[in-house]
């Protein structure tokens, strides 16, 4: 059978696919040899050949291909026969055998009444694509054939199947999907924001959270109205956009993208704040505007004093001269001879920290879209810290204080701020705690340290007083709300069942009653959507059918009307995600009743990258993905599902502007591991593929 998803499955070319390697089609073919012209394609062939004896097997495609045989028809004994390729640049034109040294097997020997299991992956991006194996006899004399349909047999009819009917594939170490548990427990990562972070488990802790009600009168009470909520009566068309505003995070979560080339240049070269993108013309004025020099003998740049503006250069040391002009020949050195200048092994540097994240800014983070979250200086929370951790340590019970420091501070979990550069800034502080008895316990709550007189009139050459931290009256969140996922769907057997999965996961791993997945399905033929859903391992699900075209707005909408209850979070969702496990309790924390919707950052993977290798972009631009309570979503309107009836894009930027025209915040973080898979739009909703001509 061959397995056709139109959406590309990305290969680690170690014998595993890096996504849900999800079947789109299921055909069946004459020879092994093909080209579908379509792209972003990936083939799956699962066949048994069967002849007698010594062949040679060779793989020819455009782009990348691996052979994989088994020495019997069992699907476990598969091994890596022939490949082309690793990295999506390497190609053959068809039929051409000899290019790479991979493609070209060892002899193999084949015995009678046997049949052999193998599979073909085939992987291409964009333009023509083919794939093609071939075989002779072990003889010099011989030359390659395209295998035929006469030495193959099905692996298994799939005739009667529906799309959704996935148990029959094997799971085999060519083509085995990957799991939550193959992602935690890489040794050492090769991406930085795969690696440990408390963050990403809290859960699991199953620390007691410490009761919000006590929290609130543990802290003053302080007004929380931001500035920078919408103080208009109208939000243009789609104008939202421009008043959202980002948070920081501590301690860093490494949701920039440090592994790939685009992002160092994105992240250096675009803050005009930072001195040195002045002059990062060669690679010796990048290095003199980090570094300062201690020798007299070098002279002084023209550009010094604006390097020394910028605090980063001690006056005491001149500046390295920039010379990007070929020097003229001394005097004395001959003509038409070539003198390379000795290299200044004396000269030493004075090196000061410098830490770059506090200096990016809203509109540089909406453009460098590798860059992640922006990570807050240590110093700039310490004093906040300092006053919090002693309201938390003077803790009543009993009618009586427990002593100073009766709770200690075990570890700072996350802090995350939305700066108000005029009234004052909000914190979500996450932190453990220890008892005297040495029990933990969890401490997550919002605090507002608002701007004090003396803040504003500081000059910076004093010692301002500490801002006082309060609780930010009616801004709290809910971690007993349950949190429903909704998504509209059709016709996407193996995308649904991979949603089913990512939702067992998380269920599994955290064990949250309090969330519910809610599918409205417009008509789908190929799988049964109900049927799936009644035999997941889910808390609780809901499921609607409806007829008509696909809507996106309108199955939204009807997914909100069956929530009976007003005091829950409707998660408006996609599809094609890959989830973190602590993302229930993340819609939940960043979502508050009545004052903030919670929109998150999704990466979206570059074609051929995968959750167990992440490098994509983020997707600034999107609000389709939004957290927002039923009470909230009825008093903004709900889905526009008028004018979005047929239609989609756009839909989620018209909902930001009632968001922000009903004076609500809007929570925008980068998730860690939050991540959209690549896939081509073919075949989806309510388009329609074209049938080739004979």
């Amino acid at each position: 059978i061959i397995h056709l998803p139109f959406w590309h499955v990305s290969i680690s070319w170690q014998g595993s696919l890096n996504g849900p390697g999800f079947v789109r089609i299921s055909r069946t073919t004459s020879k092994l040899a093909l080209g579908s012209q379509c792209p972003f394609i990936s083939l799956m062939l699962c066949y048994c050949v069967h002849i007698v004896g010594e062949y040679i097997f060779a793989i020819a495609s455009d782009d990348n291909s691996e052979f994989w045989m088994s020495d019997d028809e069992s699907p476990k004994n598969l091994k890596l026969v022939a490949s082309i390729g690793k990295t999506g640049l390497e190609w053959t034109v068809p039929g051409e055998y000899t290019k790479f040294f991979d493609q070209i097997s060892q002899p193999v020997q084949l015995k009678k009444s046997t049949r052999y299991y193998f599979e073909v992956i085939h992987k291409q991006n964009e333009g023509a694509d083919h794939v093609e194996v071939a075989w002779r006899l072990n003889s010099d004399d011989s030359d390659f054939h395209v295998i035929g349909s006469k030495h193959l047999s099905l692996y298994r009819d799939e005739s009667f199947l529906l799309m959704g009917d996935i148990a029959h594939i094997p799971q085999t170490i060519a083509s085995h999907e990957i799991s939550v548990g193959q992602v935690l427990k890489q040794i050492n990562p090769k991406v930085d924001m795969l690696k440990k972070d408390p963050r990403d488990t809290i859960f699991e802790s199953r620390f007691p959270l410490m009761n919000e009600t006590y929290l609130q009168n543990l802290f003053p009470e302080c007004l929380y109205k931001p500035s920078y909520i919408f103080q208009g009566s109208f939000v243009g068309r789609y104008q939202g956009l421009n008043h959202v505003h980002l948070s920081s995070v501590f301690p860093n979560d490494f949701t920039r993208q440090t592994h790939t080339d685009p992002e160092q240049m994105c992240f250096y070269g675009i803050d005009t704040h930072i001195h040195f993108t002045l002059f990062t013309v060669n690679e010796n004025s990048f290095l003199c505007c980090f570094l300062v020099v201690k020798s007299d003998s070098i002279p002084k740049a023209s550009n010094a004093s604006l390097l020394e503006k910028s605090g980063e250069v001690q006056k005491d040391f001149p500046v390295p001269h920039i010379n990007l002009r070929k020097p003229k020949p001394v005097e004395t050195e001959e003509r038409n001879v070539v003198y390379e200048d000795d290299a200044l092994w004396e000269r030493v540097f004075n090196v000061k920290e410098i830490d770059f994240q506090p200096q990016r800014t809203d509109a540089v983070v909406r453009v460098c879209r590798r860059a992640g979250n922006v990570v807050m200086n240590k110093k700039a929370i310490m004093l906040h810290w300092i006053i919090l951790l002693f309201y938390i340590t003077m803790i009543p019970a009993n009618d009586t204080f427990l002593p100073y420091f009766s709770l200690t501070l075990a570890q700072v979990l996350n802090v995350e701020r939305r700066v108000d550069g005029t009234l004052g800034s909000r914190y979500l502080v996450e932190l453990e705690l220890k008892t005297m008895q040495g029990d933990n316990m969890l401490f997550s709550h919002y605090v507002y340290t608002p701007r004090s007189q003396a803040q504003e009139q500081q000059d910076g050459s004093g010692q301002s007083e500490l801002p006082p931290v309060c609780n930010p009256t009616g801004f709290a969140w809910n971690p007993k709300a349950t949190v429903h996922i909704a998504i509209p769907v059709r016709n996407q057997a193996r995308w649904i069942m991979h949603l089913i999965k990512e939702m067992e996961k998380i269920y599994r791993a955290t064990r949250d009653e309090n969330f519910s997945l809610i599918i409205i399905d417009y008509n789908s033929d190929d799988m049964d959507v109900e049927a799936a859903l009644q035999s997941a391992f889910l808390p609780r699900f809901q499921y609607k059918r409806l007829t008509g075209p696909f809507e996106r707005s309108g199955g939204l909408q009807v997914a909100a009307d069956i929530v009976d209850d007003d005091h829950s979070i409707i998660l408006l969702c996609d599809l094609h995600l890959h989830y973190p496990l602590n993302f229930i309790d993340t819609i939940r924390k960043h979502t508050v009743e009545g004052k903030m919707v919670f929109a998150p950052v999704v990466m979206r993977l570059d074609c051929g990258s995968s959750p167990l290798e992440p490098t994509g972009f983020w997707e600034l631009q999107g609000y389709g993905l939004m957290g927002i309570y039923k009470s909230d979503m009825k008093k903004i309107g709900g889905m526009n599902t008028k004018e979005f009836k047929d239609k989609w894009g756009g839909e989620d930027w018209e909902m930001l502007d009632r968001v922000i025209q009903n004076k609500y915040e809007v929570e925008r973080l980068h998730l860690r591991n939050f991540l959209h898979f690549f896939h081509t739009k073919r075949g989806m909703w309510n388009s329609r593929v074209r049938k080739p001509s004979a």
